[in-house]
């Protein structure tokens, strides 16, 4: 740790025990606990050979003692604690507070508006499940034409395409049975 932060933490354990003993000092007459048995060091006891986590833990010790002797002590720590909670949100309370004093400028809208809204409601229930029914025609009807492409597909194109197919091979039939009458004609004028 540097000397700087080391000192600093060593004047905030101090003016914290000065603190401690003051509220002892207030509570019970004595910089010590009402009972003569607890060993409570000041900070003239305190030497810096300690280390700044002990003297903590000792400082902490020494608060909760005095905290389980005095109610009123308890109390005040606790109303500390709410105040500290409070003001820690002041920001946000205030800015409720303008939103919702803004809120009173607002005029109040026409009922007859409202009511109209009201009375339109089964109107829009309708339409909204008007709307569910045509999707569901909707992509019913998608999955039809899917279905017929996939059929015109499979009978015009393939079908068509067998067809030529077959229309081929039999042309490729004829045109042999053709070039070998040709042929045979040829010798039958030609004999060699």
């Amino acid at each position: 740790m540097s000397s700087i932060a080391h000192d600093t933490a060593l004047q905030t354990l101090a003016a914290l025990e000065h603190r401690l003993q003051r509220v002892r000092f207030l509570l019970y007459g004595t910089s010590t606990a009402a009972d003569p048995d607890t060993n409570v060091e000041t900070p003239a006891d305190t030497t810096t050979t300690q280390s700044i986590a002990s003297r903590l833990q000792a400082l902490q010790s020494s608060f909760n003692s005095v905290l389980s002797d005095n109610k009123p002590a308890q109390e005040l720590v606790a109303l500390h604690a709410l105040a500290a909670l409070v003001l820690s949100h002041a920001p946000s309370y205030q800015a409720t507070a303008a939103r919702l004093t803004s809120l009173q400028d607002l005029p109040v809208p026409d009922p007859s508006s409202s009511a109209a809204l009201i009375h339109l409601l089964p109107r829009l229930q309708r339409a909204a499940h008007r709307q569910e029914d045509q999707q569901q025609s909707i992509a019913q009807l998608r999955h039809q034409s899917l279905a017929l492409l996939a059929r015109w597909y499979d009978s015009a194109i393939i079908g068509m395409d067998d067809c030529w197919t077959e229309w081929e091979a039999r042309l490729l039939d004829q045109e042999k049975i053709v070039r070998r009458a040709e042929a045979d004609k040829r010798q039958d004028e030609h004999p060699l």
